[in-house]
């Protein structure tokens, strides 16, 4: 089963790979961070059923971008358009590889703050559904340990 942190850990990779000398934070930003450096976290998580053996996943992230400064704490608009440009050009593909799957994510651009870029990520996907076993497939110990209906008789009565 593919998640919503399997993704967050597919798209930290791609940014690693975009500058393997930054730090990337995750669940936590200190006050102090180091700069140039980035801070990825999961904004939504959601999965709701699609029908008896599937369920529609649909998750949020957000990736803070931040670049060097100055000797005054100043950083410049032109480099954080930069790098937020050089992450939605790495994501412009169809898909993200995630394990063994491949899954649809959209980035976007999302404005800019003092001294920081963002990009929001979203994907949905479908997955079997946690706990759900097939019941024809004898491969699986629990379906197979269910027993099957082979050999049975029904008498059919049509006087009313």
């Amino acid at each position: 089963m593919t998640t919503s942190m399997d993704i967050c850990d597919a798209i930290a990779a791609v940014v690693a790979e975009l500058w393997p000398e930054r730090m990337i934070y995750r669940d936590f930003c200190p006050v102090d961070h180091h700069r140039p450096s980035s801070y990825l976290y999961l904004t939504a998580s959601s999965m709701t059923p699609a029908n008896i053996s599937l369920v529609e996943w649909q998750m949020e992230a957000r990736l803070e971008l931040f670049c060097a400064t100055d000797d005054y704490d100043i950083s410049s608009t032109e480099e954080l358009r930069r790098d937020q440009e050089a992450v939605l050009l790495a994501f412009a593909g169809p898909s993200l590889r995630v394990g063994d799957r491949w899954i649809t994510l959209a980035a976007q651009g999302d404005g800019m703050d003092l001294g920081s870029a963002f990009v929001s990520f979203s994907a949905t996907w479908f997955d079997q559904r946690p706990g759900y076993h097939d019941p024809d497939d004898l491969t699986d110990p629990v379906s197979a340990a269910v027993p099957k209906i082979e050999d049975y008789e029904g008498n059919i009565n049509n006087e009313r």
